[in-house]
């Protein structure tokens, strides 16, 4: 018997395990979305379905996607497949001022579409104290809407479902780690081309919706329009020009369960992969991993929406450690039989290879 709906109620969503990602919402009339909660709203009657298929907290194969993305193993246990590892910054001033850090992911995003290499981008939109909603955008009006990072869940691929059935437009999608492994997924069921780039977000976790009910209680924070996350210190926001803070001791309990057993928080199978560089906030930390993602970077340099240099070879080991000990964690819960890890399939190599790298 294959695996559809029932499984994915019991085991995703029932479980508290769904991350949001919203690949599954447009393959089934009964799943449905509010806010960021995914629920089926009536009883399916399928036994299998699209929906447990393009999930990636129903199952997780990196070696699989591994062989999909890159065509080869992982040459990097930790950070993933890779070819290209730089502090990036857009050009263009206003692309920096809306965008998060160096604003790479916004002016990737524009490149794409004002280049034509796709129609389409389905990205995330709203502010830092509303629940954030899946954007369609097809011009840099609704791309620099949309610009700068959320900290919470957002089912951000709902609409690629009935994008890909329509036909036409190339699309790129800007998502965090657990939507590009869902967007692969996608891909591989579709095997149309049509995914032409995958920006994805460092995320080493998301905020629950309680967040928001948290924030309602401070209306100080209410017209933030930029929230961030430095390395040592409190969440902190900007409001009317101005900084405010939240200690990270009351944002912690509002971490989505989901998260915690995470193995991927640097989007390892995207074209490209951005982040903050944890030293400079006026770059961001970009990861080129494919080689539509080394064209895509390359053509946006030459245009002159791209500047980029190389990663300051003394934090390389800064980066690989912070993510070595996520993934440390993650296999601990796997390895000591917790159930929301059983969702990974991670053979004794790799786990062994996570756990020596950096070892002298």
């Amino acid at each position: 018997m294959g695996r559809g709906p029932s499984e994915l109620q019991a085991q995703v969503l029932a479980a508290d395990l769904c991350t949001a990602c919203g690949a599954c919402l447009g393959h089934c009339p009964y799943l449905k979305t509010l806010g960021e909660r995914v629920a089926f709203i009536h009883p399916c009657p399928r036994d299998e379905g699209r929906c447990f298929e393009v999930c990636p907290r129903a199952s997780l194969d990196p070696e699989s996607l591994d062989r999909q993305v890159l065509g080869a193993p992982r040459r990097h246990p930790v950070l993933g497949g890779h070819d290209g590892l730089y502090f990036a910054r857009a050009l263009d001033a206003d692309v920096r001022a809306r965008g998060q850090y160096g604003g790479v992911a916004t002016a990737l995003t524009l490149f794409a579409l004002e280049s034509g290499l796709a129609g389409a981008a389905l990205v995330t939109g709203g502010t830092p104290t509303r629940q954030p909603h899946a954007v369609v955008a097809r011009d840099r009006d609704a791309v620099l809407a949309a610009a700068g990072t959320k900290y919470s869940a957002c089912p951000t691929l709902e609409p690629l479902a009935g994008l890909l059935r329509e036909g036409g437009e190339a699309l790129a999608v800007v998502g965090r780690p657990c939507q590009v492994a869902a967007a692969r997924k996608v891909e591989a069921h579709e095997k149309n081309g049509r995914l032409a780039a995958l920006i994805g977000i460092f995320c080493f976790w998301a905020l629950a919706p309680a967040f928001y009910r948290f924030l309602a209680g401070r209306p100080d924070l209410q017209r933030a329009i930029k929230m961030d996350l430095p390395k040592d210190g409190d969440m902190a926001f900007v409001v009317n020009g101005r900084a405010a803070s939240v200690p990270l001791d009351e944002i912690r309990p509002l971490i989505r369960a989901a998260c915690q057993t995470c193995f991927d928080p640097t989007a390892e199978w995207a074209d490209v992969s951005v982040g903050s560089t944890e030293y400079d906030p006026a770059w961001n930390t970009l990861v080129v991993r494919t080689a539509r993602g080394r064209d895509l970077v390359e053509r946006a340099g030459a245009a002159g929406a791209l500047e980029v240099r190389p990663y300051p070879p003394e934090r390389i080991p800064i980066l690989e450690e912070a993510v070595q000990r996520k993934k440390l964690r993650v296999l601990d819960a796997l390895e000591s039989g917790r159930p929301e890890a059983a969702y990974l399939r991670i053979p004794a190599a790799q786990r062994d290879a996570v756990r020596a790298h950096g070892r002298a």
